[in-house]
């Protein structure tokens, strides 16, 4: 067998003993996803979120994935780890709509325990309402990923330089018109396009929401355990912006202040709350 001979054989050797480990390694995960999935259906969701758990662990997170440990955790009764499920569900793929409709559920109950909460007071325990750049932002930057903005954004350049060849090349007046005006117009789009998408990828590394994972919690006015309680508690599933953090010497965030709106303003500890963005 000749040395070039030899060099084929390895490598391909090398390729096939590759293919064979990743399936190896696979095949743990993909049965894995079958008991959770069995787990699941069997009404055992407390050990169906315990395995979607690990393999969550063991290759990462995924926007189905994702959903699916939400689902555990909501029907085992826990809507602040299922929210919070969801949400980063929302953060891998903007269109998955099976979490984006299940956040609406949640949202609804949530908002009639805090209601509950508050005893007939007047209190305000929603969201405060967007203003128009914010839902264009939202919009934007939530709806929609850097990837789908940027494919958008080449295909407008495609255009772009589509139409300047019309005005470039052509003896027509009126295509040649066309051409200018609607490279134009692609150049414009075009811009846009990227514009979002570099604010879509930089909204996804600057997430500053996170959600109540504690039964019920009163926020606190400064990041002390002896700070002044708010008047009412704000029950697990509250989605609130993160405001401002306090870390120790380490490094380690210590504290969060957070916000619902003008009436649930405070300082909450991170055992009972969880950023969205990991």
């Amino acid at each position: 067998m000749t040395s070039k001979m030899l060099g084929r054989f390895i490598a391909v050797l090398t390729v096939a003993l590759s293919s064979q480990l990743v399936c190896a390694a696979d095949a743990p995960v993909d049965k894995m996803l079958a008991e959770a999935d069995s787990a699941y259906s069997a009404g055992e969701y407390s050990e169906a979120v315990r395995i979607y758990g690990d393999v969550a662990s063991r290759q990462g997170t995924s926007a189905s994935l994702l959903v699916n440990l939400g689902n555990a955790y909501v029907k085992s009764g826990d809507l602040g780890r299922g929210r919070l499920a969801y949400e980063r569900a929302l953060l891998e793929n903007p269109g998955e709509k099976e979490a984006r409709n299940n956040i609406d559920y949640i949202e609804t109950r949530v908002s009639d325990n805090n209601r509950a909460e508050a005893k007939g007071s007047k209190v305000s325990v929603s969201p405060e309402s967007e203003s128009f750049f914010s839902m264009m932002k939202t919009y934007v930057t939530r709806r929609h990923t850097s990837d789908a903005w940027a494919w958008w954004g080449a295909s407008f350049f495609i255009l772009a330089i589509f139409c300047l060849a019309l005005y470039l090349f052509s003896s027509e007046v009126v295509i040649r018109k066309i051409g200018f005006f609607a490279g134009i117009g692609a150049g414009v789009l075009c811009v846009i396009a990227m514009v979002c998408a570099f604010s879509a990828a930089s909204a996804l590394e600057n997430n500053d929401e996170g959600v109540i994972t504690a039964y019920k919690v009163n926020l606190l006015d400064s990041p002390d355990e002896n700070g002044k309680k708010s008047k009412y508690p704000l029950t697990r599933g509250t989605l609130m912006k993160v405001l401002d953090e306090e870390r120790d010497d380490a490094g380690k965030v210590m504290w969060y202040k957070v916000r619902l709106n003008s009436d649930f303003v405070g300082w909450i500890r991170p055992a009972d709350f969880e950023t969205v963005a990991m």
